[in-house]
């Protein structure tokens, strides 16, 4: 009887408006996350990498090695614009979409943002024998890489965040329902604290 009424609990649909916008470095999740969590909210998802990579026909690592990391931004840019103006969905972002202040003050005024936070040993992890991270792929220390990468980006996606989810080792069920309530106990914080007409 327990697990039965835990299975209605992790497939119930939650009522959550607005648009959901994570971010977060490579490997953090959001792509996994963003999947689950749009079907449980009964939301379109879309992931900005996928949206670049189907309308350029070819995989982030190609663009970066034909426009640079700088093409490749004015390209995420676009995207990121085009797509937070879309009304209740969730999306995916890149890793590195927050580095644009533009990107970060779209993100937080269009929707709520959730910053996926994991521990550089947990992205190595998930990441290491991924083909498709061009800043990975071009890095003789791929550790020292994303160590670098953590401690520039870090700092921007808690700046943009209205949450912060650490996404630890805990699998995508309970993260997705951790994720849920945190959304649920923010839009009520919001409505307890909106001016009473």
């Amino acid at each position: 009887m327990h697990e039965a009424t835990l299975e209605n609990q992790t497939q119930a649909r939650v009522d959550v408006p607005g648009s959901i916008f994570l971010v977060g470095m490579m490997g953090a999740g959001k792509t996994s996350v963003g999947r689950v969590l749009a079907k449980r909210l009964q939301k379109t998802f879309y992931d900005s990498d996928h949206v670049i990579e189907d309308r350029t026909g070819v995989k982030i690592p190609v663009i970066f090695e034909i426009e640079g990391e700088a093409g490749f931004r004015v390209r995420e840019s676009a995207v990121v614009d085009e797509l937070t103006a879309l009304r209740d969905i969730v999306l995916a972002t890149g890793g590195g979409a927050v580095l644009s202040e533009k990107n970060r003050d779209r993100l937080r005024t269009r929707g709520t943002v959730v910053y996926l936070r994991a521990s550089v040993r947990d992205l190595l992890s998930r990441t290491r024998h991924d083909k498709n991270r061009p800043l990975l792929l071009q890095a003789a220390d791929p550790r020292a890489r994303l160590t670098e990468l953590y401690d520039k980006r870090d700092p921007l996606y808690r700046e943009v965040a209205h949450l912060t989810v650490d996404t630890g080792n805990q699998s995508l069920t309970s993260l997705v329902n951790r994720l849920c309530q945190m959304l649920l106990e923010t839009r009520s914080e919001q409505q307890t604290q909106a001016p009473q007409a």
